[in-house]
């Protein structure tokens, strides 16, 4: 198996996350301006899994640098899941968050998540300015 490298992301990165986020489907992560202001914005913190000099790996973290963190995005490129690549941004990201905690929310990765030390809660989404729909289920269809 190749060699990843975890590592902090780089502006330099924005256009192969963008490409990632396209493979994995999060439509809302294909321009990489968007991807360089979420990537950068006060609190966040980025690393990017790279293996044969791809990205191929994405985790965003934002903090308040003491106690709470959210982890909002993890992606893996489909060709390299189940190698550890996931696990080894969370923890890349958490580190560099500087939290004692850190929330999620998934929809469909419960089995990876739970491999890790962690209490389960229950949370929600909130779109304001959209109106509830009952019939949209979990989340919705939102990006």
């Amino acid at each position: 198996m190749a060699t990843v490298d975890v590592r902090p992301f780089e502006e330099a990165d924005a256009r192969a996350v963008a490409r990632l986020a396209t493979a994995v489907q999060w439509p809302s992560l294909t321009d990489p301006e968007v991807v360089r202001r979420v990537c950068t914005a006060p609190g966040a913190h980025a690393s990017v899994a790279v293996t044969g000099g791809e990205v191929v790996g994405w985790a965003q973290v934002l903090s308040d640098g003491v106690l709470q963190a959210h982890l909002s995005f993890l992606a893996v490129h489909p060709d390299h899941r189940r190698r550890g690549i996931a696990r080894l941004l969370v923890l890349a990201t958490f580190q560099a968050a500087g939290a004692k905690r850190m929330d999620l929310i998934t929809d469909s990765a419960e089995e990876f998540y739970e491999s890790f030390a962690h209490r389960r809660m229950t949370g929600y989404r909130i779109y304001p300015g959209l109106d509830p729909d009952p019939d949209s289920g979990p989340g919705g269809e939102q990006d």
